[in-house]
């Protein structure tokens, strides 16, 4: 072997050609045509080099997988949500502080497997669980957010708002993102609170407009309709006696009773506006009463179609029904521009069904209701009853107007208002 192919063999002379052989083949290739190296020993320099680069591959790879590793650690131990790692065997492997907090464990309970998600969940919820989420979730690999409770460590619950996946397909464990919703659940109950107190509040502040619109039809009809009376026989009187001897007297006796005429055609109508007399006789007949005095405007008409002419209601949900009726042949005089309004009601085992529907131009629902307080009044009269309302519109097809009012109140919560 000669000194120069000694040379080659150094330590050094090898790292330098290994890496120029990390550059590409073509270094290798020139070391070849300068046979600085034999030919098997180029073979070995190409190991050398793939091997190399696979390492420095690698280890780049491991450094990024640590980085994320601490990214995701940092995310976790930052607490900002409550996070663990579960399998389907309901164990609990591992889980942050924050999540530690929500079910009101510690460490210690954890490391000695006393934390188990499925002793958390408690019974109707497990059996959802395992139901439908789970053999959902074998399927997709992940679950959409989904609210459900836990059991605290003294038995206590909590609302929880949880999100899962597993960490491969067809694997066993995962993690779980978990929110506490307690302090959402007291804002909600006390927004309800207060809805309630205020839809009680409406409830007892219609009726007293209501108790007053009849005291005051009352005292209108008894005491200024007998005054407007008495008025008028007294004209009446005067002109009979001594109109023969003062014609001037008998003609102002004559104008003072057509101004009393007039004047109790007003009273008349404040009355009915105030509270027809018609409700007195039933819903049907008010009902009546109102389509005859829609149909005095000549460009709608108004037919009304009643399945029982009989059907009772208690004086509550007649009112109801009236002043929905009437609200709503008053939008469609002022909006409308309907040829044709109809009005039906009809009666079902546990309820009354009220429709007003015109063919009007219409109106878009969403966009009206919050400008709209004759709507607003109809929704909060019907959900004072635990009805329901529903208005189907839009621009061009009309209008209609469905109540369904219940013949017994139930307690519990009623239905909003729907638009469609």
């Amino acid at each position: 072997m000669t000194k120069r192919n000694r040379r080659t063999h150094s330590p050094a002379l090898k790292a330098k050609v290994a890496l120029a052989a990390l550059k590409g083949d073509k270094t290798l290739a020139e070391l070849a045509r300068r046979r600085v190296f034999a030919p098997a020993r180029i073979a070995v320099l190409r190991l050398l080099a793939s091997q190399a680069a696979t390492s420095l591959e690698n280890t780049r790879l491991y450094r990024e997988l640590e980085q994320r590793e601490t990214k995701i650690r940092r995310l976790v131990d930052a607490n900002i949500i409550g996070i663990f790692i579960w399998d389907f065997e309901g164990h609990v492997l591992e889980a942050n502080d924050a999540f530690l907090r929500i079910v009101d464990y510690d460490r210690e309970d954890l490391m000695a497997g006393r934390l188990r998600w499925m002793d958390l969940t408690p019974p109707e919820w497990l059996a959802r669980d395992l139901s439908q989420w789970i053999p959902q979730h074998k399927v997709t690999g992940r679950l959409e957010p989904f609210e459900k409770e836990y059991f605290r460590k003294d038995g206590s619950r909590v609302p929880v708002l949880i999100g899962v996946a597993t960490f491969e397909a067809g694997g066993n464990e995962g993690v779980a993102f978990v929110l506490d919703l307690t302090e959402r659940k007291k804002a909600e109950h006390r927004l309800r609170e207060s809805y309630e107190m205020l839809r009680e509040l409406t409830s007892r502040r219609e009726t007293a407009r209501e108790e007053e619109r009849k005291h005051i039809a009352r005292e209108m009809h008894d005491d200024l309709g007998q005054h407007l009376t008495a008025l008028r026989m007294r004209a009446s009187m005067l002109a009979v006696q001594f109109g023969k001897d003062l014609p001037a007297l008998a003609e102002q006796a004559q104008a003072l009773t057509a101004l009393v005429d007039n004047t109790m055609r007003v009273v008349r109508g404040v009355i009915a506006s105030l509270r027809p007399a018609a409700l007195d006789a039933g819903i049907g007949a008010a009902l009546e009463w109102l389509a005859a005095e829609f149909n005095r405007n000549p460009r709608t008409v108004c037919r009304l179609r009643v399945q029982d002419e009989n059907l009772v209601l208690n004086e509550d949900r007649a009112i109801v029904l009236f002043r929905v009726v009437q609200e709503a042949l008053t939008n469609v005089a002022r909006h409308a521009a309907a040829s044709q309004v109809t009005i039906t009601l009809e009666r079902t085992p546990d309820s009354c069904v009220l429709e007003v529907r015109d063919d009007g131009q219409g109106f878009d629902p969403l966009a009206t209701r919050k400008r709209s307080f004759g709507l607003a009044g109809m929704e909060e009269r019907v959900l004072m009853l635990g009805g329901r309302i529903v208005v189907v519109s839009s621009p061009g097809n009309g209008c209609a107007i469905i109540v369904h009012l219940p013949l017994f109140h139930e307690t519990g919560d009623a239905t909003d208002m729907i638009y469609t």
